[in-house]
């Protein structure tokens, strides 16, 4: 089985690792430097122009913004040199302090050069060594803004592509870029060369990156914190990485795994959610007819999360169990638990009803602007009073919103959703920046849930500052039927982070492309307006990410059952390494997958998805995912149940309409017997459900693992006739040809939770 990175691996990674595209310039000590004579940061890496930068740190003292800069500034003492132990393997490091003499403000930058990769750190610490106390508002860490160099990246800036990372922005090429993005940047060539920009922590502060006239600016965002007359501040420390696009996101973010202490162990998980189903008209009756609906049927749903959204709450505020409970939230959890599922509830801790007593007792707790305005929701159809929101970092908050989470905690909840994460930017503690604020009011979250309750937080992009206190996180948009496009934009974007920083959280798939009925009324949301394609493409999309897999479909309704299949291909979330290979490359989200490593065979998954007005072929190049280019391959498609092509080194798809794609599994044939090509029983295609091969001179033993639909079908290549054997836990239907030495295995009452072993005699 491929295996996926995980902390326990990064320091066998940083002693192994060796950049494919080492030379003599990366060896060479001097390709980035601090020089002692002017303060700049000097950076010639191979294949990118020569450029320069410098740092500073600006802050109000006495009522006036100052800044203390290392160009232009006197040096204070030597140039420092050392090394020092990163996560990936040993660096370089520089030190040296910069000031005015009659000035008590220095600041101290220092950079790292790592020995075995083409990448550098940078870190400054701003000293207030007045007796008087100043603010932080940012530090500079590299500024190239004001220099003389042209351009970063060498060559025609139209031909290199700016990709943010972490917030739902465009792709632009460099030549069209001219803006600022949260904490990192990907700056990639189509030739291989790239660019990475961002934070490693640990975590200081939440960081920007401006591109502006082909240059970098990137900082720390200090918010103004308070340096007391005395002390010093650092700022987060950022890396600037030169290596390939899968490589740098690979190092960047198993980096700040380290530093932040990502929790991931718990792994991904699946289940019903109550919010699209019926928003906040949720119901006791309904949420247990459904959970006796899925334990009336365990083959379909197995035992997985049972999650009670929005709507359940006396008000934003109480979060006990309104008229529509009328048993109280507890006892719904014990039924859930009695059906052996999870019971999950949703949780909007910082929103509270302005009219709820709370808000009375501590009016100094409410946030509020700058000018001392309480920050207010407008009322809409599901708050119909509006909301106003408490600030996490005042004592008196802290103590009731640990109650909220140890409440749902005795209640007998193994799954909390959290909800509306805005925690304002005014707090009681002036030294703590917005970064270190969120920090904090996840670990109360934690501290009051324990270590058994599976938290996914609901943050739309990602943020460093839930990182080592979740176990999943949302990573787009509502999933709403009409907006499966807008998803997919961040949802494959920031793939990257599964099972680095948590699990990914794609929201919801739908068990239909045009809505489920209720006694003969469409549900709410209706059906996906562009069509099955779209819907394919999400349900697609949703299960390769690997992350949390829900529906939020009314399951206990009549005639869904019809449509419970397309629950069943989600079920479980398969394991394996999922890459968008388009990231860094286009502005397109075309290419997402991966390849799946097994004794008897490696072979690819991938959803291949036209996003253009027109229709188009999407090209996939077998170089780019470790298959073989010079063996032939089968192509199976998912959804048409059977192999499409043969093919070697590429395949090219059929013309695809507009949001409709391909998934596709590629699979070296094998010269020594039947190999396995197709399955239709789990969106992975064989990934998930299928455990072992073994094959001998007559017979192919397939086991199949607890997981995936409870009928369906292999299709299995073999240049000697296959016909049916024996079946332990399941039943084989009937074995037919489907094509030139083709062959489809038709299997049935395949259980939830056991093993299934299935054999096929092979003729002489």
């Amino acid at each position: 089985m491929k295996l996926r990175f995980t902390l326990s691996l990064l320091s066998v990674f940083a002693l192994t690792y060796s950049s494919p595209f080492a030379s003599a310039q990366q060896s060479a000590k001097d390709w980035v430097s601090l020089s002692a004579e002017t303060g700049e940061i000097m950076i010639n890496a191979p294949g990118f122009a020569p450029s320069k930068a410098v740092s500073s740190a600006f802050f109000n003292a006495d009522g006036k913004n100052q800044a203390v800069r290392t160009k232009g500034n006197k040096l204070i003492g030597t140039v420092e040199t050392s090394t020092a132990d990163t996560p990936f393997g040993e660096a370089v490091v520089t030190r040296a302090t910069y000031g005015q003499d009659a000035s008590p403000y220095q600041y101290t930058l220092t950079l790292k050069r790592l020995k075995n990769l083409r990448a550098f750190t940078v870190q400054g610490v701003f000293h207030n060594r007045s007796d008087k106390d100043t603010n932080l508002n940012h530090i500079d860490l590299i500024d190239q803004s004001a220099g003389d160099i042209k351009t970063l990246a060498s060559g025609d800036s139209a031909k290199w592509l700016v990709t943010p990372l972490m917030q739902d922005a465009d792709a632009l090429s460099l030549a069209e870029t001219n803006g600022g993005f949260n904490e990192v940047v990907l700056i990639a060539h189509k030739d291989g060369r790239s660019l990475l920009v961002g934070p490693v922590g640990p975590a200081e502060a939440h960081c920007r990156v401006e591109v502006k006239n082909q240059k970098l600016k990137a900082y720390a965002q200090m918010d103004r914190v308070l340096v007391r007359a005395g002390e010093s501040r650092r700022s987060e420390e950022m890396i600037v990485c030169f290596e390939p696009t899968a490589t740098a996101t690979d190092i960047w973010t198993r980096w700040i795994a380290t530093t932040h202490k990502a929790r991931i162990h718990r792994g991904p998980v699946y289940g019903w959610c109550s919010w699209y189903d019926l928003t906040t008209k949720i119901t006791a009756e309904h949420v247990l007819n459904v959970t006796k609906t899925i334990n009336d049927n365990p083959n379909t749903f197995g035992k997985g999360i049972i999650q009670i959204d929005d709507g359940y709450q006396k008000m934003d505020g109480d979060w006990s169990a309104n008229k529509k409970f009328p048993d109280g939230m507890a006892a719904v959890a014990k039924q859930v638990r009695d059906a052996g599922c999870i019971p999950g509830v949703w949780f909007a801790p910082l929103m509270i009803n302005p009219e709820h007593p709370w808000i009375k007792e501590n009016p100094d707790a409410i946030q509020t602007n700058a000018k001392g305005i309480a920050s207010f929701m407008n009322a809409n159809p599901f708050h119909p009073a509006g909301a106003k929101w408490v600030n996490p970092d005042h004592p008196a908050t802290k103590v009731y919103l640990h109650k909220i989470i140890s409440d749902a905690r005795e209640r007998g909840y193994g799954y909390i959703k959290i909800d509306f994460n805005g925690i304002g930017s005014r707090f009681v503690d002036p030294t703590k920046t917005r970064l270190q604020v969120f920090r904090d009011l996840y670990t109360l979250y934690r501290d009051a849930a324990g270590e058994d309750i599976y938290i996914l937080s609901c943050l739309g992009q990602p943020t460093r500052g839930v990182i080592g206190f979740i176990d999943a996180a949302r990573v787009g948009p509502d999933s709403h039927p009409a907006h499966f496009s807008k998803c997919l934009k961040s949802v494959l974007r920031f793939q990257i982070y599964d099972n680095v920083w948590w699990q990914n959280d794609p929201d919801v798939a739908y068990v239909s492309a045009t809505g489920t009925k209720v006694n003969g009324t469409p549900r709410s949301l209706g059906g996906t307006p562009e069509g099955e394609g779209m819907w394919r493409t999400w349900h697609n999309a949703v299960a390769l990410v690997g992350g949390t897999s829900m529906v939020s479909d009314p399951l206990d309704a009549p005639g869904v059952d019809k449509m419970w299949r397309n629950y069943e291909i989600l079920r479980p979330s398969h394991t394996e390494n999922t890459r968008l290979l388009s990231l860094g490359q286009t502005a397109d989200n075309t290419i997402f997958g991966f390849t799946a490593e097994r004794p008897y065979g490696d072979f690819a998954v991938y959803n291949l998805y036209n996003s253009k007005e027109d229709k188009a072929h999407i090209n996939l190049n077998f170089k780019h995912t470790g298959l073989p280019i010079a063996q032939e391959c089968a192509v199976y498609d998912f959804w048409e149940e059977k192999v499409i092509a043969f093919t070697e080194g590429s395949y090219n798809t059929t013309p695809l309409e507009k949001y409709s794609s391909a998934m596709v599994r590629i699979t070296p044939l094998n010269e020594t017997g039947p190999t396995l090509v197709g399955s239709n029983l789990h969106l992975a295609m064989g990934t998930t459900e299928v455990g072992d091969i073994r094959v001998t001179a007559s017979k192919m033993v397939i086991q199949l693992n607890p997981a995936g639909a409870q009928q369906g079908n292999l299709t299995i290549h073999s240049d000697k006739p296959l016909t049916l054997g024996e079946a332990a836990n399941c039943e084989i239907t009937k074995i037919e040809s489907a094509g030139e030495n083709l062959y489809k295995v038709y299997i049935n009452k395949r259980p939830w939770n056991q093993q299934q072993t299935i054999t096929l005699n092979i003729a002489p």
